[in-house]
């Protein structure tokens, strides 16, 4: 049956020889690449240079790696079935093919954006420890999840209405319009993305640490913001969806910037981890200056001393001076034992705070957690 007796002659103008499959394949290949090797640098990083035990977001962040996957072969057949193309040029088969694709690639899609956000989410927590907006971002990631999820999967009825719709449009019905699926998911996740984004700027804001120290070290989690541009620029295509026959070509997009958004997502959850390491390597380079890495810790840094008592309790100051369990006289930035390349714990007595400033010791990007704690000892008596 040809698809011009279901849908309609094509509009006007419209330039049937398009073809943007080749652009948007080689578009989904390249970010999909580019986030697989950052995960893999993020474990060389891990596992070989810091020598420290992954983490849950770490293997959260590598689990993402399988739905992405598993997008970038749906967009990919996606493509043979009509997908960049104008859909007159489509078969009725192919059109079913490709919304079968289509809903599989929905139910994939939230699964990969929600294993990132909780990936983000675990790394904070490793990071800052829980707090209340890190709980209640969990909660909204959780709560996009299951609602859409619940949503997609009771669009139609029966489900596979969605896919034979075209062939038969008296085989079920749709239990709401779909567009508006598409504008509120897309807008929610837009709503989440930004949310999670700003949970350790007022944390990192409260550290007794300078100004520009503080505006560099949140620059760093704010390069989150090219996920937020990549959900919004997809909600964008999302709007041209509305009553539009032309779902092939017009989809397309969609395809791209769902993949692309997934990528970045990746690669901006990576980038605070090999951030050192990618400043170390881009600092070995001629012509190259590079400031001093991201030094951020959610232990504590302070200073221990004992503290006079009456009778023959003895009073003196001693420093203790730890990186990973080892005392050295100055940091390593890979030191497998920490938390974090990024993430160190110093115990320093009260006269090297005075006689060498956090800048020197750390570098000009560094988050410093200062307590100050007592240690009282009673002789024997």
């Amino acid at each position: 049956m040809d698809i011009s007796l279901v849908l309609g002659p094509p509009p006007p103008g419209t330039d049937l020889s398009d073809n943007r499959t080749p652009k948007d394949n080689a578009v989904v290949i390249t970010v999909s690449v580019l986030a697989i090797i950052i995960v893999a640098l993020r474990f060389f990083v891990r596992a070989r240079i810091q020598r420290s035990r992954l983490e849950i977001d770490d293997w959260l962040i590598s689990a993402t790696l399988i739905p992405l996957i598993a997008l970038l072969i749906m967009a990919l057949i996606g493509g043979e079935y009509g997908l960049g193309k104008h859909v007159w040029r489509a078969s009725i088969q192919g059109m079913v093919k490709m919304k079968k694709i289509l809903f599989a690639y929905l139910l994939v899609y939230l699964l990969e954006l929600f294993m990132i956000k909780i990936s983000i989410l675990m790394f904070y927590r490793r990071i800052f420890g829980m707090n209340w907006m890190t709980w209640a971002c969990l909660f909204c990631a959780c709560g996009w999840m299951i609602g859409s999820t619940i949503a997609v999967l009771t669009a139609c009825q029966p489900i596979a209405y969605f896919w034979t719709s075209t062939v038969n449009p008296y085989s079920g019905h749709e239990r709401y319009n779909f567009y508006y699926y598409y504008i509120g998911n897309g807008a929610a996740n837009v709503v989440t993305d930004f949310l999670i984004l700003l949970v350790p700027l007022p944390i990192v804001w409260r550290l007794h640490m300078r100004t520009i120290q503080k505006v560099m070290v949140c620059s760093v989690f704010l390069l989150g913001g090219f996920v937020c541009v990549a959900s919004i620029v997809r909600l964008h295509f999302l709007t041209f969806l509305d009553d539009d026959v032309d779902i092939t070509w017009n989809m397309g997009n969609v395809y791209v910037w769902s993949t692309v958004e997934a990528c970045l997502g990746i690669v901006c959850a990576c980038l605070p981890t090999i951030q050192p390491f990618l400043r170390s390597v881009l600092r070995m380079l001629p012509g190259l200056t590079m400031g001093q890495p991201l030094v951020c810790s959610r232990k504590v840094i302070s200073h221990s001393r004992r503290r006079p008592r009456a009778g023959k309790r003895a009073s003196n100051d001693h420093g203790l001076q730890t990186m990973g369990g080892r005392s050295d006289s100055k940091p390593n930035m890979w030191d497998g034992e920490d938390d974090e390349a990024i993430l160190t714990t110093r115990v320093e007595p009260d006269h090297f705070h005075r006689n060498k400033g956090l800048e020197d010791e750390f570098g000009l990007m560094s988050i410093r957690v200062k307590h100050d704690f007592h240690w009282t000892v009673d002789p024997l008596k």
